[in-house]
């Protein structure tokens, strides 16, 4: 079986670390993530026609809207985040250093490493900008897109910056740059959670 075909974690809990809901949940899978320094992930997302874009845009000639496709960026980006302040994390509670994929998601199953990273996704709140997006290849429905978001660099005032590419088989459909600042979630510390 080939990586694309895996996935990180179980779609139940993909959902549950993911900061978005219907209509605007955008990633299907986690197809790879490599964590360090040069951290990268891989997500699929199936277009469908189903999507509630899709039938407006546009009615004769369906294709997936180009601020779409950034939104699938901005999500790669932050699942991106979250993971590695995952392994940190488990690194720091258990002592043991996650540097693969299957080490990573064999410490997803477990019912300690489900409850770490779900402390994590409430505990921080992420806010993404996208940069010099460029649209090269149109997706339709039907097409699977796999998006590769890497991290390149931390700045000095905390913003992670990663390149990005979104492909539909050897089609570059798109690609740029995601800016995400991450902060403490005020609002889960006044709700007790």
């Amino acid at each position: 079986m080939s990586r694309l075909d895996k996935s990180l974690v179980s779609a139940s809990l993909l959902l549950q670390i993911g900061a978005w809901r219907a209509p605007i949940f955008m990633i299907d899978r986690i197809a790879d993530y490599k964590p360090g320094e040069n951290a990268s992930i891989t997500v699929v997302k199936h277009v469908t026609f189903n999507e509630p874009y899709i039938t407006g845009h546009y009615p004769d000639n369906p294709v997936m809207p180009g601020v779409m496709i950034a939104e699938v960026f901005s999500q790669a980006s932050e699942y991106l985040s979250l993971l590695n302040d995952f392994t940190d994390r488990y690194q720091n509670e258990w002592r043991k250093a996650l540097v693969s994929f299957d080490d990573v998601a064999k410490a997803l199953t477990t019912d300690s490493g489900v409850a770490t990273i779900i402390a994590e996704r409430k505990r921080i709140i992420g806010y993404l900008v996208a940069q010099n997006i460029k649209f090269k290849h149109v997706v339709f429905p039907g097409d699977s897109l796999y998006v590769t978001s890497q991290l390149t660099a931390v700045d000095e005032k905390g913003f992670c910056h990663y390149n990005v590419e979104a492909r539909v088989g050897r089609h570059i459909a798109s690609c740029g740059r995601i800016i995400n600042y991450r902060s403490e979630n005020k609002q889960s510390e006044r709700s007790g959670r």
